[in-house]
């Protein structure tokens, strides 16, 4: 176990209400969240050429996506990791990306048969964000949407 103020750990303050022996002995330098695939080459296909990340890393069994400083997109091939792909169009996960125009996002995806002729933005999280969302090629749900009021983005 690792020492409380050992070399190379912070120690934050634990969030209100969370008693002080909870709290992360260490900050995070960054996150990484896998989505599992059972065809990780058209899973990558989708994100770089479509979604219009860029790659940081690939291998036969792991792609990452830079999505933006400290925060990346890892697609895993079903057979490697210590996962494997949830069949079925409710993966239990979403990646939503905020970005600052969704209107144009929504017309770039009619444009590439991602989203109908007749889609529109629809009003999110008790109309705090305009949103559209997709599926990737094997049912990931994939949210782009801008928050209505930018400071009011995390207040509650």
């Amino acid at each position: 176990m690792i020492e409380a103020g050992a070399p190379g750990f912070e120690i934050l303050a634990p969030p209100v209400g969370v008693s002080e022996g909870l709290a992360l002995l260490q900050a995070p330098k960054g996150t990484i969240t896998f989505f599992y695939y059972q065809d990780l080459g058209d899973a990558a296909a989708f994100y770089r050429d479509v979604i219009g990340l860029r790659s940081v890393m690939e291998s036969d069994w792991c792609v990452i996506f830079d999505l933006n400083p400290g925060a990346r997109l890892g697609l895993v091939n079903a057979t490697a990791g210590s996962q494997r792909p949830i069949l079925g169009r409710n993966k239990g996960a979403i990646l939503s990306l905020q970005i600052d125009d969704v209107e144009a996002c929504l017309e770039r995806l009619k444009r590439q048969g991602l989203a109908p002729a007749s889609a529109c933005l629809a009003e999110g999280c008790a109309g705090r964000t305009r949103e559209y969302k997709i599926q990737d090629p094997e049912g990931y749900t994939v949210e782009f949407f801008a928050w209505v009021d930018q400071q009011a983005a995390y207040s509650t």
